[in-house]
């Protein structure tokens, strides 16, 4: 592997840099393009901490991945939304030089820690440039401790902005975390289960705060699963992005969404709950539903109608022995119309 370094500066005056950790493709590699990462360290908005910094991005490089590292605005530059403007500029620079620097567009996570997980966060829910999935470490979250970051400032907590266009979200935390409460990511999680977004969320029962990637050479005594969340993390993405194999990204294994609740336009991938709003609209949806929930009464009595409610229209259709062209000729209905939840 031969990896390229540069450091680029985004801002002289705000000392904002992305240091772009880029590998080789062709040649020995059968493949033209990689995946990315957009590294943020941590540090409360004061400063941006080397242990959260290119120590992160190798574990990504060995997977496959280019990895870039935001040294975003902090200290006295720290004013919001200049963070933002960062992660934005960094984006839109990435995404510039996609074909030149072998870089898959649609496949760019950003990894933040601490207050880089609420830049991360922030990127995920309320930016102009979307990532296609978020990894939030130890996260600041909620809205009293993105208050905290920087006193006197309106501050956006990226609990209040998760919408149907966040992506897919990985989240790891510690319980005893005594600078951001473990209440940050789990009401994160409240809000993206609300919008069907993909996510998996490891809290470990003890490791506090700033353990990054878990390693001893940067840590104290931690839980002995930490070090876990790096590779979890990994997987996570190749689930949902695809593998880096010889021969290219294999098939992503899942999507950013666990149902069409939240898309432009209804389908069958949206949930049997909330389709039920619709049968005056697309009247072919009740056979189903008073057949599922039929079937549903049978094996849960009075509570049968709330466990089917859960289920994509599409999962049990295929289940009930509907055949594909039924599914289709009912999805086609279904997208006729605007979905008002987007």
């Amino acid at each position: 592997m031969t990896l390229t370094t540069e450091k680029i500066v985004l801002n002289e005056e705000r000392n904002v840099t992305l240091v772009a950790m880029r590998q080789s493709v062709e040649g020995e590699f059968r493949f033209q393009e990689r995946p990315a990462v957009i590294v943020m360290p941590g540090g409360g908005y004061s400063f941006c901490s080397d242990r959260e910094a290119e120590v992160v991005a190798y574990p990504y490089l060995a997977a496959g991945y280019h990895a870039f590292v935001l040294r975003y605005s902090v200290a006295e530059h720290r004013t919001w939304p200049n963070p933002l403007n960062d992660y934005e500029q960094a984006y839109e620079l990435i995404q510039e030089h996609a074909k030149e620097w072998h870089v898959i567009p649609d496949k760019i996570a950003v990894i933040g820690f601490s207050a880089g997980g609420h830049l991360a966060a922030s990127a995920a829910t309320m930016s102009k440039y979307r990532p296609n999935a978020a990894i939030l470490i130890y996260a600041a979250l909620g809205q009293e401790i993105s208050s905290a970051c920087q006193p006197g400032v309106d501050m956006p907590a990226p609990t209040n902005y998760v919408d149907g266009k966040t992506p897919a979200c990985f989240l790891a935390a510690a319980r005893d975390d005594m600078v951001v409460p473990i209440s940050n990511t789990v009401n994160f999680l409240n809000e993206l289960d609300k919008y069907g977004v993909t996510y998996e969320c490891h809290i470990y029962p003890f490791g506090n705060h700033g353990f990054s990637t878990g390693s001893s050479s940067v840590n104290g005594p931690l839980c002995s699963r930490i070090p876990n969340w790096v590779n979890d993390s990994i997987a996570f993405l190749g689930d949902l992005f695809g593998s880096l194999t010889s021969d290219g990204m294999s098939k992503p294994l899942t999507m950013g969404k666990q149902n069409g609740n939240t898309e432009e336009r209804l389908s069958t991938w949206c949930t049997i709950g909330y389709l039920r709003q619709f049968t005056g609209e697309v009247p072919e949806l009740i056979p189903y539903l008073d057949a599922f929930d039929a079937f549903s009464s049978q094996l849960f009595g009075d509570a049968g109608a709330t466990v089917v409610d859960q289920f994509c229209l599409q999962d049990l259709m295929g289940s009930r022995g509907a055949s594909a062209e039924d599914i289709q000729a009912l999805n086609e209905k279904l997208n006729k119309i605007a979905n008002p939840m987007k």
